[in-house]
């Protein structure tokens, strides 16, 4: 037992406590299972889109993957029965444009694999899964607020991972048209409605592959909320390192700054250290050359609302692409 404590750092645990520690260092079948089903369901080529139609197709779980400069692609799939492996490059390791895991070797991984025989599917360890009730939008476990829920078999553990974040309360006027807070509207008069909101940056995405998504209505003219997140930064992210290539004659080149914000009509005024860049409207991009060093990135848009975030300009290619 001496042994285990050091090695775990677990003295002074009860043997409750113990337990926990172990089970945390061992993956379990059911985390396995449900990693092999999701690798199983990822978009297959062209060729390999109807599938599922098939009882003889095999249920493969697999992953692609390109190393930098194109010099060769790769594609693995796994079954409980075989491994397939598959490698397509130059052999003095020349890169080629177009190069890519999923359209250069994942077609030579399933057409191998059309050529086994199927006979057995992934175990399902049921006795390790418990059924939970999840958001149907996002897929958390769900709140009172989620509108929408489905019943799913999930690992042990993830009956104890938060619930949904972004199904909230959110107070409307009469009419259902405007925001509005205690500040504008007397309390006998707001409509309180649960409503899915994304943060910023995530809702600019998913409204690209979801036209159901609902925005946010706006507030009020005569409503002025705090702490609201207007807006959000697409990039650069806070905290990051900027590295700006120079062209061929050495001259280096122009960062585009991206930004979104939660109405699709505000407009943004920019700035880098305090130094006024322009404004937009609706696409919030702003091409600018800036020194090496530290800069600080300031957005406004006409409600007074402000982000400000750090980021540097880095003289020399991070080290691994980063």
């Amino acid at each position: 037992m001496k042994v285990w404590e050091e090695y775990s750092g677990a003295e002074g645990q009860d043997e409750e406590e113990k337990k926990i520690s172990a089970d945390r260092s061992v993956l379990k079948a059911s985390a396995i299972w449900q990693t092999m089903k999701a690798l199983e369901e990822v978009e297959r080529p062209e060729m390999e889109s109807g599938w599922k139609n098939f009882v003889s197709a095999m249920n493969l779980a697999w992953k692609t993957g390109t190393s930098f400069g194109f010099r060769d692609a790769w594609a693995v799939g796994v079954n409980p029965e075989y491994v397939i492996g598959v490698w397509v490059g130059n052999a003095d390791g020349e890169g080629r444009p177009g190069l890519v895991g999923v359209r250069a070797a994942a077609p030579v991984l399933f057409e191998v694999a059309g050529l086994l025989p199927v006979n057995r599917h992934f175990y399902e360890p049921a006795e390790e899964m418990k059924e939970v009730v999840v958001c149907h939008r996002s897929g958390y476990r769900a709140s009172a607020y989620c509108e929408e829920t489905d019943t799913i078999r999930v690992c042990a553990a993830g009956s104890r991972t938060q619930v949904c974040p972004y199904h909230r309360l959110v107070n409307l006027d009469a009419t259902g048209k405007w925001q509005v807070t205690s500040d504008c509207e007397p309390i006998h008069r707001i409509r309180i409605q649960p409503w899915f909101v994304l943060p910023p940056v995530q809702e600019w995405y998913y409204c690209r592959t979801h036209t159901g998504y609902r925005r946010l209505p706006p507030y009020r003219p005569d409503c002025h909320p705090q702490g609201e997140e207007m807006m959000e930064m697409i990039y650069p992210q806070r905290g990051t390192r900027v590295f700006i290539p120079r062209d061929f004659g050495g001259k280096p080149g122009r960062v585009v700054l991206e930004a979104v914000h939660r109405s699709v009509k505000a407009r943004i005024y920019w700035y880098v250290d305090e130094q006024f860049l322009g404004v937009t409207h609706s696409i919030h991009q702003q091409e600018v050359w800036l020194k090496e060093g530290r800069h600080t990135l300031t957005l406004m848009d006409e409600e007074g609302h402000i982000l400000q975030q750090v980021f540097r300009v880095v003289g020399k290619e991070i080290p691994g692409g980063g």
